[in-house]
């Protein structure tokens, strides 16, 4: 499986006006970063008597994932883009089945759909959707995805959908749909992604020095459902920064363990006391050449 470096979009946290975030999208690609990552929140809660939150509170930036790939998709050439993650439980499947779709067709294949159940017990309240029970609702909403990517007609049953002989077209232009990479580190998130999924996908705050125990459970359950570990990537993100010799540790350390997908997520992302990190342009832009050049390409 080829290695591959990409880069979160400042479409998160950062006030970038559109014709930055394209500059930026199209200066990733032509440094020749393979994928371009997108976070995914719909509510940020607000502090009150009852509620603590951290720096991802009320007022975050946050672009909405599907409607923004899709754009980003007729202005890219070559770069995957990834939802790193959709909270999918929080969310109606067929629907994501459609825009999934959709972003595949307009990117012609270049569409990778990271999921997850989410943390924020807030953001589903406001949604309407029951929190303690999005683990279990996942694996039907997995199901939900393929059966909409799948043959004609549709016909499926789950507690929440109730599909009988409909139809859902144009297909993806990947068949069978889009890979589905599975985020979360519990064994049933493994098992799950695993089973179910085409690949698997870290959160914000995993540390390259959990990866090598992730991976030593997750390879039994690939092996345990007939899934070969050299075909089923692994991605995670470090926060990028100028401190060459640091990022090159990191990046060996998740190497050494099997991560075939390294990506660079924004400045400063994993101190959650300080206030985000924000820069030009074309200041990041240098940035992510300075370690593709200068990091990367001695360790490929």
């Amino acid at each position: 499986m080829d290695l591959e470096l990409g880069a979160q979009l400042p479409a998160w946290q950062w006030d970038f006006d559109l014709s930055q975030l394209k500059d930026w999208a199209k200066g990733a690609e032509e440094l020749g970063y393979e994928w371009l990552g997108m976070a995914d929140h719909i509510f940020y809660a607000y502090p009150t008597d009852t509620r603590a939150v951290g720096r991802y509170a009320g007022g975050t930036i946050q672009h909405e994932i599907f409607t923004f790939l899709a754009w980003l998709a007729g202005q890219t050439e070559t770069a995957a883009l990834t939802t790193s993650v959709v909270v999918l439980p929080q969310r109606q499947a067929p629907i994501v089945a459609k825009q999934a779709a959709e972003i595949d067709i307009l990117s012609e294949g270049r569409f990778r759909l990271g999921i997850g159940i989410g943390w924020q017990e807030a953001e589903f309240e406001g949604l309407g959707k029951e929190f303690r029970t999005r683990g279990r609702r996942m694996e039907d909403d997995i199901s939900v995805l393929r059966a909409c990517w799948g043959d004609e007609p549709l016909n499926f049953d789950t507690p929440t959908e109730h599909v009988h002989h409909l139809s859902m077209q144009p297909k993806p232009f990947t068949p069978g749909g889009p890979p589905i990479l599975y985020g979360g580190t519990s064994d049933i998130a493994l098992d799950r992604a695993a089973r179910l999924c085409d690949g698997w996908i870290a959160q914000t705050r995993f540390k390259p020095d959990d990866a090598a125990e992730l991976v030593s459970r997750l390879h039994p359950a690939l092996e345990k459902y007939g899934r070969n570990p050299d075909t089923f990537p692994l991605q995670a993100t470090v926060a990028a920064s100028n401190d060459l010799d640091d990022l090159s540790a990191q990046f060996v350390t998740y190497l050494s363990t099997g991560v075939t997908r390294l990506g660079l997520h924004l400045p400063g992302i994993h101190d959650l006391e300080a206030e985000p990190v924000n820069m030009s342009v074309d200041d990041h832009l240098e940035m992510l050449r300075r370690i593709r050049e200068d990091v990367w390409a001695s360790l490929i």
